[in-house]
């Protein structure tokens, strides 16, 4: 491994941690190195330039954490299959382990670190990366046929690195829209090496191919194979909920969300199916949940205040009106510029009256005021559904017939 000609990105809050693994990664022969203070200023850099390394602190104070980071510089294609990404952190706590495990970078080092450490982590994850930067570009030029062509010459001749190699085809073959090939590279290397990820992946293409019965066995035997696996429990319950089982879908999302709590799309799905099931506490705590990682992670809508204003108001507890209100008074404040946020506002302002036990006359203020926003404007598509489920809640079905279809 020549660290001199690999470009390098060491994101770091801290100014002096930063500049201590600028030290060492020069000490071990690395030479074009660049600094990142924060998930914003990382993302940025990545998308000027690509890079072979990235060093990566776990907690990166305000905003996105270091597996956030990972998760939106993957779905961005900022991050390859040639990117040796390696997270550094002293935590140890249960929900950054289960974190770590599910997003799975391609090493974790824990602090203290050392020169020696460092170099030997690097030289391993390297050899497995190196092979694939051919792979890399024709990722990057979307040319998923060349990809997996030259995956096929690795294959060929990489035996030592090949369940890796079987792993990206399969995953690659998939995401270009060839199941039948997806499946074959994920049962050559359940040949090699039984996983969770190989069985959750044969469950998504007998799932392809309509085999809702197959697709649920794999899946279940994925997460009796390493419970950890948190894929195969998010598989589990969108097909569950696709095919007509909500209760048996909110199990598995329930259980999933106490393994591994901090991804977004986990607690969404919770959160859906609660409301589903007509959970509301449990739709109230995942919808709180949300608001709380969309913050961290810059993905904040209103339409998740709204949801979290809904669930309180059917949830009917002491001080869940005043709750909805207060919901009200965030997205006034988080979406004043926003050009829909003074109609969620009023969304979350109805639900409010539909929990409180108050003096009509505030309703009836309520829907004025409603009446006043409407004049001479139509409520945007995406609110007209919450629109009218709030009115219908408060009693005000003529309202909510009214609006526009």
């Amino acid at each position: 491994m020549n660290l001199s000609k690999i470009p390098i990105l060491v994101i770091d809050d801290f100014q002096n941690m930063r500049g201590t693994l600028r030290q060492m990664l020069l000490s071990i022969g690395a030479a074009d190195i660049d600094l990142a203070a924060n998930a914003e200023e990382a993302l940025a850099k990545l998308r000027a330039r690509r890079y072979g390394i990235v060093l990566c602190d776990y907690n990166l104070g305000r905003g996105m954490d270091g597996q956030q980071l990972l998760d939106a510089a993957r779905e961005a294609r900022l991050v390859g299959p040639a990117t040796a990404f390696l997270m550094i952190t002293a935590e140890t706590s249960s929900e950054m382990v289960m974190g770590a495990l599910e997003r799975a970078p391609d090493a974790y080092l824990t602090k203290p670190l050392s020169k020696d450490l460092l170099r030997a982590r690097l030289q391993r994850v390297w050899q497995r990366k190196e092979p694939l930067a051919r792979v890399d570009e024709a990722v990057r030029r979307n040319q998923p046929a060349q990809a997996l062509a030259i995956l096929d010459e690795e294959i060929a001749t990489a035996p030592g690195h090949l369940f890796e190699l079987l792993r990206l085809k399969a995953e690659l073959a998939l995401s270009s829209g060839d199941p039948a090939a997806a499946a074959a590279a994920a049962e050559q290397a359940q040949a090699l090496r039984p996983s969770a990820w190989g069985l959750t992946l044969l469950g998504l293409t007998a799932r392809r191919r309509q085999a809702i019965a197959e697709a649920e066995s794999r899946f279940r035997e994925a997460i009796a194979l390493t419970p950890a696996y948190m894929k195969a429990h998010d598989c589990l319950a969108e097909l569950l909920e696709a095919d007509g089982r909500p209760h048996e879908a909110f199990e598995v999302a329930e259980a999933a969300v106490k393994l591994s709590s901090k991804s977004l799309t986990r607690q969404l799905t919770l959160a859906r199916l609660a409301e589903a099931t007509g959970r509301w506490a449990v739709a109230e705590r995942a919808w709180q949940r949300v608001i709380a990682i969309a913050e961290q992670s810059g993905q904040r809508q209103p339409v998740y205040y709204v949801s979290l204003a809904a669930a309180l108001a059917a949830l009917a507890a002491r001080g869940a009106g005043q709750q909805a209100l207060n919901v009200m008074k965030e997205i006034r404040h988080e979406f004043r510029n926003h050009p829909e946020g003074e109609w969620w506002m009023m969304v979350a302002r109805l639900y409010a009256m539909s929990a409180l036990d108050t003096d009509p006359s505030l309703r009836e203020q309520t829907l004025a005021a409603l009446d006043t926003l409407r004049a001479g404007r139509t409520p945007p598509a995406s609110v007209l559904p919450w629109l009218r489920k709030a009115l219908d809640l408060l009693g005000a079905g003529a309202r909510a017939e009214a609006l526009p279809r």
